[in-house]
């Protein structure tokens, strides 16, 4: 009687086992530490990693400017962001992973500041439009489907392109407009520290 007891238990456990490990699994969608402090949820919102780079420029000349010990920990987190950004095989996860350790980097009330400016994407494009770039702007609710097309021809973009070129601007659509930001974010990290 005690063996058919054991054995039932046994096959229970076996079963309840295999149920177990075969059952898929639900993974918890993985949050940035930036977004603890920063938010995308207000009107014309720019993405976690520009509220952090442009914020850094912004604290500049305040009470909460980074300091040259942060900034030393801070260039090479930007410059892989950079290197990051511009691989084409890199994971959304790997550049979270960098935002993560820049956001780790700042205090929590260089954070705030950051959160309080609530930077805008027309923000960003004034900032790109001092050094002759022109981003096109987002349309708020309107997600951008890659490989839609614009419903231009090969004309009418060669046009566009030639009247940006006369008036000195870049259009920003080349891996120097994606990556301006976090240089001169680099730029002035390194002012910071005397390089």
């Amino acid at each position: 009687m005690k063996k058919s007891i054991f054995r039932i238990a046994l096959f229970t456990l076996l079963v309840v086992s295999l149920i177990y490990a075969c059952a898929p699994t639900v993974e918890a969608t993985p949050t940035s530490l930036a977004s603890a402090y920063l938010s995308i949820e207000y009107s014309d919102a720019a993405n976690i990693r520009s509220q952090l780079a442009y914020g850094t420029l912004k604290l500049a000349d305040t009470p909460n400017a980074v300091t040259a010990e942060q900034a030393k920990a801070l260039i090479p987190l930007w410059q892989a962001v950079i290197s990051l950004s511009g691989d084409t095989t890199t994971a959304s996860e790997e550049l979270t992973a960098v935002q993560d350790q820049i956001t780790a980097a700042l205090t929590e009330s260089q954070l705030q500041a950051i959160a309080e400016m609530k930077i805008t994407n027309a923000g960003l494009n004034e900032f790109y439009a001092q050094y002759g770039i022109t981003l096109p702007t987002p349309v708020p609710g309107v997600t951008k489907v890659p490989g839609s097309g614009s419903g231009k021809t090969e004309e009418e973009k060669a046009a566009a392109q030639a009247t940006a070129a006369a008036l000195g601007q870049t259009t920003g659509t080349g891996q120097a407009a994606k990556t301006l930001l976090f240089e001169k974010t680099v730029e002035y990290l390194k002012g910071v520290t005397g390089q």
